[in-house]
């Protein structure tokens, strides 16, 4: 049986938590980060096909990506940093000096080298995050699209109204926002955490439209 039989069999759940090193659990958890982040990503893409979004749903959207961007940026170095890489590699990478990047990332990575299976639940159960990340490598591609036979964002757009049937007078006047139907206000209402589909209005909850 060659070696990347062996590899191909392998069931991470199988295995016991001690036998994962420092380096696989940071890349495991950098596996995680990354299927979340691009879940975040797929459902970011997804909302311009819905065409229900309200003013400030693309910026705050965003705003939400590049926190997990960030995170995202935060696990790589760590990753790096427990498989070797020296300081002065990673700044290369970032752009930014040797010193400039221990002084941001030095005392979080100490911190999580003294992480114990009771604060996270990548050390507690690494196969099963680890089979996640297989799972996902395999067959999930949220930010994916087929655009062979699914057209989700040219079926929304104004340009495709004459073959839709959209009404793009009245997606631009939910777009913009007006004033709630449903209260006295004058300006449009907080959409707070609501759902692309919801309007948070202040006087009667949430509306749905």
């Amino acid at each position: 049986m060659s070696s990347e039989m062996a590899i191909d069999q392998v069931n991470p759940r199988e295995l016991s938590a001690d036998s994962f090193t420092t380096s696989d659990i940071a890349r495991i958890e950098l596996g995680s980060k990354i299927h979340a982040t691009a879940s975040d990503l797929g459902r970011y893409v997804r909302m311009l096909s819905e065409d229900l979004a309200v003013a400030g749903d693309y910026v705050r959207e965003a705003a939400s990506v590049r926190r997990s961007m960030e995170s995202l940026v935060y696990q790589a170095v760590l990753t790096e940093r427990a498989r070797g890489t020296s300081w002065h590699t990673i700044g290369e990478a970032l752009g930014i000096s040797a010193a400039d990047a221990e002084s941001r990332w030095g005392d979080a990575e100490a911190r999580w080298r003294r992480t114990t299976r009771a604060q996270s639940i990548y050390r507690k159960d690494p196969g099963r995050w680890a089979a996640r990340v297989d799972r996902y490598i395999t067959t999930d591609t949220p930010h994916q699209l087929n655009t062979d036979e699914r057209r989700p964002l040219s079926a929304s757009l104004d340009a495709a109204s004459h073959l839709t049937g959209r009404d793009i007078a009245a997606a631009d006047h939910a777009f913009v926002g007006t004033a709630c139907t449903h209260c006295s206000r004058t300006e449009p209402c907080d959409t707070g955490n609501a759902s692309p589909r919801q309007l948070q209005c202040r006087g009667e909850g949430v509306v749905t439209r």
